[in-house]
């Protein structure tokens, strides 16, 4: 009887709840969405005790302990599968009848007749308890008849046609509930229990919440116990309109649920509709889709039936809403491609402007780079003609000293006229070729001081074996100043050849024979010597 009385009772209340979380029942609605997604497993752990108890039915030999093991699956039965519920509630019954004891096979049928109730064979519930007489019931058979009754009307209560009927079975399962009371065998937890519809039927909320309070702290936090308790005082706290400690109730309630594997799981539906009505359509849905999912395989055909039509309500909120949801995203992901093309052909924009900015900055960077050559060769040329302007005026200065000092002692001889000393004189001191040997020996400084790596610069330039060398004391060959005028920009033979006191012809030989000798084409030797240095 203990295992059924609050198992039962559950169907007992059915009250709307307008949802209003505070934190701890945000924090209870994810325990519940958690325990949703492991659904799996603790619906195997459900099966594994199930198993175990038909395995120990099956190596029992005494008949009255299979009639207790069948009455356990039966039990465990009825919020997971009712088809195996009725099953077990058969054997119950045979098993019963099989012991020849009266008031266990009387048991048995009241049993029997719940779990009919509970798949919504209310007839024959009612055929079954209609043939039992109360005033031959022992008070605990009687205690479990009221019981079967109370569960009975409140069936048929549910599923009435009309608010007459509704309202009838209403007030017989409230007679019967009254009768319930007044038996002493019924525990005082579950007396409790079964005092609150009454309370909440008069409307005395305080009361019932009093009562169920100090029955819900005796048992374990989220047990099948203490889950139907919670159903009972959610429905407390919406009577009085304190909606967050409903809410936690239900939540709790449905939490407990889950964890023990029941698939009758009303807190859940409730759960479902009042979080809907609360605005979070995604939550509601999947609550109610779990609900639903549950009821039909518990087959529980009141809860599939009461469950249906608001999930269809649901579901069809969430299909508009989704719906809706799609319709958003088209238009983003359309205003997406809109701005994705604006953007390719910014881009393409870009990309020309960036193509015509790399062209002008590589025409500036050629420029740039001819800039700086000329530069270059400007400041090449500058240093070059510091460097003769300077040389030059040394020289020019040192001629002209020479001349006036001539011109004094000419003038002086002269005087005497004495032509054998004025011969003699010019002979001692116009001496040209002395003249030309230091003004070559100074040449060759100023173009190495100008190109230091001029000679190994010039040879570079040639096969290896024909390098030119110069001598011990010499700073230039002939052929080497002949490249070095050229070096200078002075490519006119005639003139090297008036500089060099060369004829054209030996000049002419001078840079044809070098040509020969370049290493590589000759026809860029002479353009390359005049590189030599930059």
């Amino acid at each position: 009887m203990k295992r059924f009385i609050l198992p039962l009772l559950i169907v007992l209340i059915f009250i709307s709840l307008p949802v209003k979380a505070n934190d701890e029942v945000k924090t209870l609605l994810k325990v519940l969405d958690k325990s949703l997604q492991n659904k799996a497993s603790y619906t195997k752990q459900k099966q594994r005790q199930i198993d175990s108890l038909k395995i120990v039915l099956r190596q029992s030999g005494n008949i009255r302990k299979k009639v207790g093991i069948a009455q356990s699956l039966c039990f465990e039965y009825s919020s997971f599968q009712k088809d195996s519920a009725l099953a077990y509630a058969i054997h119950m019954n045979r098993f019963a009848q099989e012991s020849n004891d009266k008031e266990l096979l009387i048991e048995a049928k009241l049993d029997y007749s719940r779990i009919l109730s509970s798949m919504g064979f209310f007839k024959e519930a009612l055929a079954i308890t209609n043939l039992m007489q109360q005033e031959q019931l022992s008070p605990r058979l009687k205690a479990e008849f009221f019981l079967g009754q109370v569960t009975i009307y409140n069936h048929q209560k549910a599923f009435a046609s009309n608010e007459h009927d509704s309202q009838e079975n209403d007030l017989i399962a409230q007679i019967y509930r009254d009768s319930l009371l007044q038996c002493k065998e019924v525990p005082s937890n579950v007396r409790a229990f079964i005092a609150a519809p009454t309370l909440l039927f008069h409307k005395k909320y305080d009361d019932a919440i009093h009562i169920l309070d100090s029955v819900y702290e005796s048992y374990a936090p989220y047990s099948r116990n203490a889950g139907i308790i919670a159903y009972s005082l959610a429905s407390a706290y919406q009577g009085k309109n304190d909606r967050e400690n409903a809410i936690k109730y239900f939540a709790i309630s449905a939490i407990s649920d889950v964890l023990n594997g029941a698939r009758e799981n009303l807190s859940l539906k409730i759960l479902a509709k009042l979080i809907f009505e609360s605005g979070d359509i995604d939550r509601a849905y999947k609550y109610m889709k779990n609900a639903m999912e549950d009821a039909i395989l518990c087959n529980a055909r009141i809860n599939t039936i009461e469950a249906s039509d608001m999930y269809l309500f649901i579901d069809k909120a969430f299909q508009e809403k989704e719906k809706h949801k799609f319709i958003i995203i088209t238009i983003l992901l359309t205003a997406l491609c809109l701005v994705c093309i604006l953007l390719f052909i910014l881009f393409i924009q870009l990309k020309k402007q960036k193509g015509k900015v790399e062209q002008t900055n590589e025409s500036l960077s050629h420029h740039l780079y001819e800039i700086q050559q000329m530069n270059s060769i400007l400041a090449d040329n500058n240093k070059i003609k510091e460097e003769y302007v300077g040389l030059y005026m040394e020289q020019y200065t040192s001629y002209i000293t020479k001349i006036a000092n001539f011109k004094k002692r000419a003038l002086k001889i002269a005087k005497s006229e004495d032509i054998n000393k004025v011969t003699s004189f010019l002979h001692s001191s116009l001496n040209t070729e002395e003249d030309l040997v230091e003004f070559y020996n100074n040449f060759d400084k100023a173009i190495l001081n100008l190109f230091p790596n001029f000679v190994e610069d010039f040879n570079a330039l040639l096969l290896p074996e024909n390098a030119i060398i110069p001598g011990p004391g010499k700073l230039l060959t002939p052929e080497l100043r002949i490249f070095a005028l050229i070096r200078l920009g002075i490519t006119d033979s005639v003139k090297i050849a008036h500089f060099l006191q060369y004829s054209l012809s030996t000049i002419y030989n001078y840079r044809s024979k070098m040509r020969i000798k370049a290493n590589g084409d000759r026809n860029e030797f002479e353009e390359k010597v005049a590189r030599i240095g930059q």
